[in-house]
């Protein structure tokens, strides 16, 4: 298994310190969209999780996990935490959660954030087939 970078090393150490005994997988080649991470680790789009980091009016960070083929509804997490939101800019997501944009994991941040999860990524196996890398 090779060195992972120090983000990712992190995440694991975060991972760990929760019971889980997963091993982050890093990839060489770029997986700036959902369908490249999804051919990439050879399962479908609907398997991958990608984290969206919101910023509230007050400042506050919080981070929706999505299923790679859905949008967010933004009005929707506005109804949920009481207050407008918009897209956290590259500083604001780095500051609060310690990753950058396109990096950031469920767990390993900063500082604890309120967290909504896509209930469609439920409808999927929790194991990988033999054929994929479970991630």
């Amino acid at each position: 298994m090779s060195q992972l970078t120090p983000s990712a090393q992190r995440f694991q150490d975060a991972l760990r310190s929760m019971g889980f005994h997963f091993h982050p997988v890093e990839l060489p080649q770029g997986t700036r969209t959902s369908i490249d991470a999804a051919r990439a680790v050879h399962c479908k789009i609907e398997q991958i999780a990608k984290s969206i980091v919101f910023r509230t009016r007050s400042g506050k960070p919080v981070l929706v996990i999505a299923s790679g083929p859905n949008r967010v509804d933004e009005k929707k997490i506005e109804r949920l935490v009481g207050e407008p939101v918009e897209k956290g800019d590259a500083g604001f997501v780095r500051q609060k959660t310690g990753f950058a944009i396109g990096g950031v994991p469920p767990a390993g941040h900063n500082q604890k954030i309120e967290t909504f999860v896509d209930e469609d990524l439920f409808r999927n196996e929790e194991r990988c087939r033999e054929s994929q890398r479970c991630l």
